[in-house]
């Protein structure tokens, strides 16, 4: 019996030792991962990359995460420190989303900025400092930098040039003052806005106007309506939106739109405004045109077919979805359009920039524009049209333009429409539209297009899907 008991109690005794030396044993294992990170970061800290990287991949065999991440973040850290900007910018764009990598990349961007502003790269500075939008404090940094061109411009006798940098930067510092008191010496005149006009060249009838020319264009620029390939969307005077049609990718479920100021369409999807400048989204989202969410201080969506763009309050650009076109030099916008084949857009300064085409429109003097394939078109603010390919000599009075692949529309400011077919198109669809009257907008898609009429009547051209015509027909008061 006593023999028994020995023998049990050695047994238990034996499992005690032996569950012990076990957690030991995975207790030790599991901490071979993090000694072996850590042993990584310390290589790191001595420079010894290639040893880190080699600790660091043993690490993630352990089962440790992210290890050659992290490391990766600290190599492009230590080459931001040590001042080689282009090399850190790239090491943190290759790193995504992880931890605040693509703020980082927007670091490497404002010190390369504040590089060339240090070196007397005002023009270039400048450029550098707008295309980083808010980030920290770039809106100031432009207009330092364009208030130290004015003055190289001023120094180097360049007064018509000074006086024109000084204009563009009022309220900025002394600007104001500054332009005042050039455009009374270069003009001879006592009266600082007669001198002022008449550096503008316009007379105070022609600046009349002009101000009613553009509070019609912002009007037309609203967004109250919008058409996808086969869906169509409403902006009401309330704020909410309601949207009818194709909804096979969910791209009328817009229910949770709320306090909007304006909406665009694409063909699958859909971009709701709200007034405190952030953006809403709906429906096809698969090549990215529905990554809206960050997207802050906005003040006009736009959509391409498969691609969304923005406008923000200082004129920098926001882009998201299929297309891969370098904008980093678009700012100071304050017209936009997008097409299935590329991206329009006109400048403060009234220049026109074009992604598919550099230099299609070389002159200024313009307030709005469209790109279709093969051919593009900008509305000076005189009210004529300008087409890159084709000329359009008899269109005067127009207030905005509008566009599909098939169509070019004017809508001039009596409220009638030109029409000029860009394809082949149904010849009932064209006399429609060139039939109506009374327009405030338009949106028009390839197979039909809805008007918005200065009353709050809403009408219909073309091959209209029957839900839209349904709703247009039992829509009052819009």
């Amino acid at each position: 019996m006593q023999s028994n008991r020995r023998t049990v109690l050695l047994l238990i005794l034996i499992g005690v030792l032996a569950l012990g030396l076990t957690g030991v044993f995975w207790l030790t294992e599991a901490g071979r991962g993090a000694r072996l990170a850590h042993q990584a970061y310390r290589a790191a800290e001595q420079g010894d990359w290639e040893r880190a990287y080699t600790l660091a991949g043993r690490a993630e065999a352990e089962g440790e995460a992210d290890v050659r991440t992290e490391l990766s973040y600290r190599k492009a850290e230590s080459l931001f420190i040590s001042g080689d900007t282009d090399a850190a910018e790239q090491a943190f764009r290759a790193l995504g989303a992880y931890r605040d990598a693509q703020t980082r990349v927007l670091d490497c961007r404002y010190q390369k900025a504040d590089a060339q502003e240090k070196a007397g790269e005002l023009e270039a500075a400048k450029a550098a400092f707008a295309a980083l939008g808010t980030h920290r404090d770039a809106p100031d940094r432009v207009k330092a930098c364009g208030y130290r061109i004015a003055e190289q411009r001023l120094l180097s006798g360049d007064r018509e040039g000074a006086y024109a940098a000084f204009a563009a930067l009022i309220p900025y510092a002394d600007s104001q003052s500054r332009a005042e008191s050039l455009a009374l010496a270069l003009t001879g005149l006592t009266d600082p806005g007669q001198a002022m006009a008449e550096l503008s060249g316009l007379s105070e009838a022609d600046k009349a106007r002009e101000a009613q020319r553009a509070g019609s264009r912002e009007a037309i620029k609203s967004g109250r309506i919008a058409t996808g390939q086969a869906h169509a969307v409403f902006l009401f005077d309330d704020g909410h939106v309601e949207a009818v049609g194709d909804n096979t990718f969910g791209q009328c479920d817009v229910s949770a739109f709320q306090s909007v100021t304006a909406v665009a369409a694409g063909y699958r999807h859909t971009l709701g405004l709200k007034s405190d400048g952030t953006v809403v989204s709906a429906g096809d989202g698969s090549f990215g045109q529905r990554d809206v969410g960050a997207w802050t201080d906005v003040k006009t969506v736009v959509c391409g077919p498969w691609d969304s763009y923005a406008i923000r309050t200082d004129g920098t650009l926001l882009h998201c979805g299929f297309h891969t076109f370098d904008l980093s030099g678009w700012t100071d916008l304050v017209s936009l359009a997008a097409s299935e084949t590329g991206v329009i857009g006109v400048k403060a300064d009234g220049t026109v920039l074009c992604s598919n085409e550099a230099g299609r429109f070389s002159d200024s003097g313009f307030c709005d524009a469209r790109v279709e394939t093969g051919a593009a078109f900008a509305l000076k603010t005189d009210g004529t049209v300008v087409g890159a390919k084709t000329a359009l000599s008899d269109w005067t009075d127009v207030l905005a333009l509008k566009s599909s692949p098939t169509l070019l529309l004017g809508i001039c400011t009596d409220g009638t429409l030109k029409v000029h077919a860009l394809l082949p198109c149904d010849e009932a669809f064209f006399n429609a539209l060139a039939a109506e009257t009374d327009v405030e907008s338009v949106s028009v898609s390839g197979t039909f297009a809805l008007v918005l009429h200065h009353d709050g009547r809403l009408s219909a051209c073309g091959k209209v899907p029957e839900q839209i015509r349904e709703f247009i027909d039992h829509t009052s008061g819009f």
